[in-house]
């Protein structure tokens, strides 16, 4: 025992040394002193030495640093309930370790970088529970910092990074993190209990109250989203804050939200009437951005083109307005806004030539490039030709790395690829060799998310009826060894089934799909046929594969088979038979399943139990089918 009491004691010098050790480190040998912290942690854990709140709070910490953040959360959630039971509350003749208020900062943390708005409110509610327990008034302090290291943990700004840059994500995960997600009623909460245990933190209070505002505005509570903003701007009037709540942050967010909700007059009157230091270019943005989207999505019969002109105008206006009332110089993203606006209000002509006429400034902006190309490919014949052109200067500055392509970029051009190659009927035809040219550049630069462009395409095509374009995609991404995905070959069955040309879908299915797409493609038919009550199709191909069907499953393994129908597919034949009172139907459904059950029970006993679970819920309702 006193050996293990010793080496117990070594251990813990240890995971301390290394800790200390870790700020002087460089990052690959911090990640090895991490990695070694968890090592030391859990082998004290296997060897059941006693792990204090040092080790517990070392080992949530290193292992969010390592970036296993479930695993992170995992020990904490054990911890915590080790020592404070499920709910919080003390556990009764239980030897208990009181967990460091760190800990589930570093816990908290870790859910922030797994972006998951649940996980975040459960370590924030179960932490502010148990660091509200009575505690020693000589650690008062100490707790106060820890409680703002508590709420600015749930907040990814620069500030929050200053003030507590111990804890940041390593992995920058932090970055796309948005608290708004969190919900309204949980932001209110976490306001007021940080009005009680920081109240002297300003900054923590607005940072706190602009994300509640966020939140509001995309819940759609835009009255209780201005009544919070006028509240704020009564505190400030009437308060001797040194740091007033009111920031150019929450300025931003609620001229954001006004112009969002087509409230673009009271969003003007919001930002003219704000003081000057809080009229920062990114709530002009804002403002020009709605008067952008007003053009796009007219409000109040702005439909026809004198009154987008006039929009347009009102926002020129407005640029010019933030230029002599501010000082303010437009920046790409106002430039940006300006482009787009010229090709929403069809004045495509416009747009174009003021790309080129500011070309030195916006030539090296991808996003920039993409506006304009995007405008002028979704207008006229001439504008289209303009728009090839455009793309054709994109591969050659890409390929010389006078510019830089982002992913965006690169969808927009294949995407304007292939609604080109779908669109038989297009004012424009460019040269097949420019075509070429740019289709081998583009999937050779993005062959992952190319896919996924298909995808949209093919979903475009098919709502437009164009069958016959889908297809001729479907077959290019076949030739490409772009194996389409399961949800497009659906559509594309849906599609063909939708003039109950079943003997067409299915031709399809059995000469184009993969086998491990059977099931599901074959089910659409299915439902479809059901629904149509055309019952000899349905059964035709109920017994295409009837009772099994085998499937590849890896380049490694030969088959594996799976029945046919599956359990799903009778689940929803016979709730449809049972809806329209088809007795005669649902009987011999479920007497084909009963057979079909004692076929596949020995082979796939899960499958088959699946089955007879769907079975005998029909079974016992088989006497009293719903009227017709």
């Amino acid at each position: 025992m006193n050996n293990m009491g010793l080496l117990a004691g070594d251990m813990r010098r240890f995971h301390l040394e290394l800790r200390r050790a870790v700020k002087s480190l460089s990052t690959d040998e911090m990640a090895a002193a991490y990695a070694a912290i968890v090592r030391v942690v859990e082998d004290m854990y296997t060897w059941n030495m006693r792990v204090g709140a040092t080790e517990i709070a070392a080992h949530v910490f290193a292992l969010q640093r390592l970036g296993r953040h479930e695993q992170a959360i995992s020990r904490w959630r054990k911890c915590v309930d080790q020592n404070y039971g499920t709910s919080g509350s003390e556990p009764n003749g239980q030897s208990t370790v009181r967990l460091f208020p760190q800990t589930h900062t570093y816990a908290l943390d870790a859910a922030v970088a797994l972006k998951n708005a649940h996980v975040v409110r459960e370590i924030y509610e179960t932490a502010i529970h148990v660091i509200d327990k009575p505690q020693d008034s000589n650690i008062e302090d100490r707790l106060s910092v820890s409680r703002r290291q508590l709420f600015w943990a749930i907040f990814p700004t620069n500030t929050c990074e200053s003030q507590n840059a111990d804890i940041q994500v390593v992995n920058g995960s932090r970055r796309t993190w948005d608290p708004a997600r969190l919900g309204s009623v949980f932001l209110a909460n976490v306001y007021k209990d940080a009005c009680h245990w920081a109240g002297t933190d300003h900054e923590l209070l607005s940072r706190i109250m602009m994300y509640l505002i966020r939140a509001l505005f995309s819940e759609g509570q835009r009255r209780r989203a201005v009544d919070l903003y006028i509240s704020l701007i009564n505190t400030r009037k009437t308060s001797n804050l040194v740091r007033p709540l009111v920031t150019r942050e929450i300025i931003c967010e609620v001229t954001f939200g006004l112009c969002r909700s087509a409230r673009l007059d009271d969003a003007y009157k919001l930002l003219t009437s704000a003081p000057s230091e809080h009229r920062t270019l990114f709530a002009w943005n804002a403002y020009f951005d709605g008067l952008s989207n007003a053009i796009a999505k007219p409000q109040h019969g702005m439909a026809h083109v004198g009154a987008k002109q006039k929009a347009l105008d009102r926002l020129r206006l407005a640029i010019r307005e933030m230029e002599t009332r501010d000082g303010i110089e437009p920046d790409l993203v106002t430039r940006t806004i300006w482009l787009r606006a010229c090709f929403r209000s069809g004045q495509w002509e416009k747009g174009v030539k003021w790309f080129r006429a500011n070309f030195e400034i916006m030539q090296h902006d991808p996003v920039c490039w993409d506006t304009v190309v995007r405008g002028a490919l979704g207008s006229c014949g001439a504008a289209q030709e303009t728009g090839w052109q455009l793309i054709s200067d994109i591969v050659q500055r890409a390929e010389s790395r006078v510019l830089g392509v982002d992913e965006r970029m690169l969808e927009t051009v294949l995407q304007c690829m292939l609604e080109h190659l779908a669109n038989v009927d297009a004012e424009f035809v460019p040269d097949e060799a420019l075509l070429r040219r740019i289709l081998e550049w583009v999937e050779a630069k993005q062959p992952l998310a190319r896919q996924q462009v298909f995808a949209i395409t093919i979903n475009a095509l098919l709502r437009a009826n164009r069958i016959q374009c889908a297809l001729d995609l479907h077959a290019r991404m076949a030739r490409g060894s772009m194996w389409p995905a399961k949800s497009i070959n659906c559509m594309i069955v849906a599609a063909l089934a939708s003039d109950n040309t079943y003997a067409t879908a299915r031709e399809f299915i059995e000469r184009n799909l993969p086998r491990q797409h059977f099931v599901a493609a074959y089910f659409v038919l299915f439902k479809r046929a059901a629904h149509a009550k055309r019952y000899s199709h349905m059964w035709n191909i109920f017994d295409t594969h009837y009772p099994e069907i085998c499937v590849p499953q890896t380049p490694t393994q030969s088959e594996y088979a799976t029945p046919f129908p599956d359990a799903a597919m009778y689940n929803t034949v016979l709730r449809v038979t049972r809806e329209y009172g088809d007795v005669h139907e649902h009987k011999r459904l479920l007497d084909r399943m009963q057979v079909h059950i004692g076929v596949v029970s020995d082979s796939m006993p899960r499958a088959a139990q699946r089955i007879a679970s769907v079975y005998g819920y029909y079974r016992n309702r088989q006497q009293d089918p719903p009227p017709c």
